[in-house]
Parts: structure tokens; C-alpha cells; sequence
């Protein structure tokens, strides 16, 4: 197993950093997000001729321009639409080219429910799914929706009659939560049924895979602004990263990034070269998610801790970066929080994880 990165993937890597440095600084990232749609949807264009929505790309060249876009903040709906809606369009052999997003309406029933009917004019929906990401920002829902036969996957333009988006007050003003309400509004169906439980397994794996890259990017980014400013800031007449109780913090935030990193590429090649998604592929991105989401989190709060009362302002652009990293911490959307299913892997009867079960303390 080799997790080089090929000379090609390299220049993807190289090439995206290239044009979300150039055209989205810190800066210009604060202000959309604090601008009425939090988003640059008009770029949709730049990003099909630049190659992000290539139909061509795998795994592990997606895992890459998902973490230079959270290592910028990449402030269109790129991500919620390749890692959340396009793997249901691909399970329907349709390219999806349009900005997209997906409503889970037929998942617990807190989270919202959705029907769908068939007449002989096609299919509606009717239902309302309390919080779907960037719905107000896309041109494109994609619902998972109970049938009579079970759940399915559906298509639906936000301009279609009955849908109605309505934006809430959310933390990441970069990628706004709405709530969606489909009263009898013409859809097409994009996996039928009995093909459905396998179509979200696969788009859970390879949403996790993106969510635990675009976490990394987040934790590279605000380390890249600690960093800048240990080295920039002066006290008692040096930079205060010579300091080791700076040094230190910043050592650790590295480690923890670099960690999350190793994970979330052995993931991402896993879900390539394993579209069944086997028991150890699924683990592998449980263990992804899990390291990204906290790396994210604490790295984020180490660069703000750093920059000392610069960094707690509101002018300063870092609390974005945390913001984003709660995000993704608090996002739902692939399943069940990946806690539980880590800790049955390691405790389960017979395999004892490096533990030793003769001693009490596991020694």
C-alpha cells in the first residue's frame, strides 16, 4: 500500500491552493461571510473549467482540493455538493454540474420526514427537513424520501413550486443551514428503492472521507495563521514562538494535524480501491472523522489561544476557521456518530485492541 501522492495528484493539490489563495484571501473569505448569502455561488463556472467537478476524479484527488478548501474556507457549495449530493447522482449515472446539497427526509424521525408519491404525472414530495446545508446557496436538493416500497432518492430544483427554503441563524455563516419544506413538489427519482441502502452506504463513506479532509484544511489553516503570528509578534525583544510554552503549543497542533492527515488519505485510498466498502473501509473513515473533527477543534482553539487578545476579536478572521470546525464537528449527516462504532471495534470480545486483558489495569 503506497500513499504517495502521484506527480499528477500533487499538481491538482499545487493548482487548487494556487487559485483559492488567489481569489479568496482571508479577507474577501470574512466579508462574504458576512454578507447577506455567505456564499459565491457565480463562481460555479470558474470551478467547472478549473476541473473540480471532472467526473474523472477519484477519491483521493476530491480528499485534496476538500482539504485545501477548508485550509482557505472555499466559500461556495462545492463541498456540500460533492461530498453530499453527488454520490447519489453518480449511483444514477447522472453528472451533477449544477451547486447541490442533500435533505436526509427519511432518516429518525427528529430529523424530519419526507413522502414521496408516484401519480401518473410522476413523483411529489411533501414533508420538511429542519436543517439542510447551503439549501438557500444551491440549484439543486437532492431528498432522500420514504416510499411505499422504502426509502429513495430524489431530485428536485429549488425553483420547483411548493419548495420553500427558508435560511436560519447558524454558527458557520459561510455554510448556512435552511429549513426545507416540499408541499407536493415535482421530483425525479434518482435511485429507486431496493438499490437505496447501498447507494448511502458508499455516498456515507466518501462523505466522511471529504468531511475529514476539509477538516484538516481547517486545522492547516488556522495553524498557518498561529504560526505566522508567533513568528511575527515580539515580547521582551523576540518572537514569542522561541518561547516554549508557545513552541510547545504549536508543536502539538502539528502533530495533531499530521495525524488527522495520514488518516484521512489512508481513508480516501481505502474508498477508492474499495467500492464495496469492507468492514476495515468503513473503520478507516470512522477513524478519519473522529481524528479530523477533534484535530479541527483543538487546533483551531490552540491558534486563538496563541494570538492572545488579537485573536478573540471580531476583525481578526480565526474565529471563522473555529466556527467551521464546530461544524463539522456537530454535522450529522453520515450515520451515527462514529463513537460508538470505534469503541465496539475495540472492545469487542476477542480482540483486544494492543490491551492486555490478564491485568486489571490492562498493562
Amino acid at each position: 500500500m503506497d500513499f504517495a501522492l502521484t506527480d499528477e495528484q500533487r499538481e491538482i493539490r499545487r493548482a487548487a491552493r494556487d487559485h483559492l489563495e488567489r481569489h479568496y484571501p482571508a479577507t474577501r473569505v470574512c466579508a462574504l461571510a458576512e454578507g447577506p448569502g455567505g456564499s459565491e455561488a457565480g463562481a460555479w463556472p470558474e470551478l467547472i473549467r478549473q476541473g473540480w467537478l471532472d467526473d474523472d476524479l477519484g477519491m483521493v484527488e476530491l480528499t485534496l482540493l476538500a482539504e485545501e478548501s477548508g485550509r482557505c474556507l472555499h466559500p461556495t457549495p462545492w463541498w456540500t455538493t460533492v461530498a453530499l449530493a453527488a454520490p447519489y447522482a453518480s449511483a444514477a449515472g447522472e453528472p451533477l454540474t449544477v451547486p447541490a446539497t442533500l435533505a436526509d427526509g427519511a432518516a429518525s424521525p427528529g430529523a424530519g420526514t419526507v413522502r414521496a408519491t408516484r401519480s401518473p404525472q410522476g413523483w411529489t414530495l411533501t414533508g420538511q427537513v429542519p436543517a439542510v446545508p447551503q439549501a438557500g446557496a444551491v440549484r439543486c436538493v437532492v431528498v432522500r424520501a420514504h416510499t411505499e416500497e422504502g426509502p429513495a432518492v430524489f431530485a428536485c430544483d429549488t425553483g420547483s413550486p411548493g419548495l420553500v427554503v427558508e435560511e436560519l441563524s447558524t454558527l458557520d455563516t459561510l455554510r448556512r443551514m435552511a429549513r426545507v419544506r416540499w408541499d407536493g413538489t415535482p421530483a425525479r427519482l434518482l435511485v429507486e428503492p431496493a438499490r437505496t441502502p447501498g447507494a448511502v452506504r458508499r455516498a456515507q463513506l466518501r462523505g466522511g472521507v471529504l468531511l475529514a479532509a476539509e477538516a484538516v484544511g481547517a486545522a492547516a489553516g488556522a495553524l498557518d495563521m498561529a504560526v505566522a503570528y508567533a513568528r511575527q509578534r515580539e515580547q521582551f525583544g523576540r518572537p514569542i514562538g522561541s518561547f516554549q510554552a508557545v513552541a510547545h503549543q504549536l508543536t502539538e497542533a502539528y502533530v495533531d494535524t499530521e495525524l488527522a492527515r495520514s488518516l484521512a488519505y489512508r481513508a480516501a485510498w481505502l474508498v477508492q480501491n474499495d467500492p464495496a466498502g469492507s468492514p476495515a473501509c468503513a473503520q478507516a473513515v470512522d477513524e478519519a472523522v473522529l481524528v479530523a473533527r477533534g484535530a479541527a477543534v483543538r487546533t483551531c482553539e490552540t491558534a486563538i489561544q496563541i494570538t492572545g487578545g488579537m485573536g478573540v476579536t471580531w476583525e481578526y478572521p480565526l474565529h471563522r476557521w473555529l466556527r467551521r470546525a464546530l461544524w463539522l464537528e456537530a454535522f450529522p449527516g453520515f450515520g451515527d456518530d462514529p463513537h460508538g462504532r470505534v469503541a465496539e471495534q475495540l472492545l469487542r470480545p476477542g480482540d483486544t485492541g494492543g490491551i492486555n486483558p490478564s491485568t486489571p489495569d490492562g498493562r
